[in-house]
C-alpha cells in the first residue's frame, strides 16, 4: 500500500472512532431518556421546518405585493400620460 492509502484508512479510521465516543458518550451521560430525547428532536426539528415554510411563504407574500404596488404604480402612470395626451 501507499501512504497516502494508509493515510487515508488512519483518517478514516479516527473518524469513524470520533464518531462513536461521541455517540457512546451523548447516550451515557444525558440526562434525558432515549424516549425523551428523541421526541426533543422531532420537536426541534418540526419547528425548524415550519419557520422556514412561514419565511418562506412571507418571502412569496412580499414579492407578491411588491409586483402589485409596481403594477398599480404603471396604471397610475400610464392613465397620467394619456390624460396628459388629451390636452
Amino acid at each position: 500500500m501507499s501512504k497516502n492509502s494508509d493515510d487515508s484508512i488512519i483518517f478514516v479510521a479516527g473518524t469513524l472512532l470520533g464518531i462513536l465516543s461521541g455517540v457512546i458518550a451523548g447516550l451515557t451521560l444525558s440526562p434525558r431518556s432515549g424516549k425523551e430525547m428523541r421526541e426533543e428532536i422531532v420537536k426541534k426539528v418540526s419547528s425548524d421546518s415550519i419557520m422556514k415554510v412561514k419565511y418562506g411563504i412571507e418571502k412569496q407574500i412580499n414579492k407578491i405585493q411588491e409586483a402589485l404596488k409596481a403594477d398599480r404604480l404603471a396604471a397610475a402612470k400610464q392613465k397620467e400620460e394619456e390624460a396628459e395626451a388629451l390636452y
